[in-house]
């Protein structure tokens, strides 16, 4: 299950972000339904792919990520009828993931911007961070801000977050017909995972949710559409009342992921 909790890695930071801007203001405006401009889909009919996914096989999508290193992404978010739309670059490694993203919607006076550059999150929200980027150190856990950031960023490395969802694998299951997306035929595939198996940080995140009086799915499905060439090209999930969906293309190409200049750079502030 390592590549899934990867991918998810980069949604879950940046809800956190988009969550933040409640409480530095107003909630952002309303915004279009997400599949339109997040979707990179050819409407075409297309032969069914080679490539089978199962629950046995998912690490057959790990050695294909790791093999292209690098690939371009975009997400967009909904939550209670507001919407941000985000893109950006990542790079793939055994340590973790490294990558830039750019996050916007109709009601942000400007861009946010994250970096995942060397184990380390840079985080840009405009005014609520004057301007800079706020760096938060995954190991600061003295700080609940700080806290809060570095325990998203650090899932994408985590093994232990990525073991803990295999016993929740309800099933894996083809899912439609296949797609023509990124210039390759890519199946849809259904994986559930039940969240009352769920443990470490994933689980300690359901339960704060539920403390809160947030009504907790017993499972979760995450549609992944996969190539021949065994790498997802799209993501679509509904988590808590939280619509994603992103795309993934130009895998093995070209990307620029940096940590920001040190004049850029301060130090998130203590809560």
């Amino acid at each position: 299950m390592r590549v899934s909790r990867r991918l998810l890695a980069v949604p879950a930071a940046a809800v956190l972000a988009w969550s933040l801007t409640a409480c530095g203001g107003a909630a952002p405006e309303s915004s279009a339904a997400p599949s339109a401009s997040a979707s990179v889909t050819e409407e075409a009919a297309v032969e069914p792919a080679g490539f089978v996914l199962t629950a046995d096989n998912l690490d057959d999508l790990t050695a294909a990520m790791l093999a292209a290193q690098t690939y371009d992404t975009t997400m967009v978010t909904e939550v209670s009828g507001a919407a941000m739309t985000s893109q950006g670059q990542a790079r793939v490694t055994d340590a973790g993931t490294e990558m830039v993203l750019t996050m916007s919607s109709p009601g942000m006076a400007a861009p946010f911007e994250m970096r995942l550059v060397g184990g380390q999150m840079y985080l840009n929200m405009g005014e609520l961070t004057g301007g800079l980027f706020w760096q938060i150190d995954p190991t600061d856990t003295a700080n609940p801000l700080t806290a809060s950031f570095a325990q998203q960023g650090s899932q994408s490395s985590a093994a232990e977050a990525l073991e803990a969802l295999v016993p929740a694998i309800v099933a894996v299951e083809a899912s439609g017909a296949p797609e023509q997306i990124d210039g390759v035929s890519a199946q849809p595939y259904d994986i559930v995972v039940d969240t009352s198996k769920l443990a470490g940080q994933t689980a300690e995140q359901f339960a704060t949710a539920a403390e809160v009086g947030i009504e907790v799915p017993a499972q979760i499905t995450y549609t992944y559409w996969v190539g021949e060439d065994q790498l997802p090209r799209r993501l679509v999930t509904d988590i808590l009342g939280t619509q994603l969906e992103m795309t993934f293309s130009n895998w093995g190409g070209d990307v620029t992921i940096e940590a920001p200049p040190a004049d850029q750079v301060t130090a998130a502030p203590t809560m």
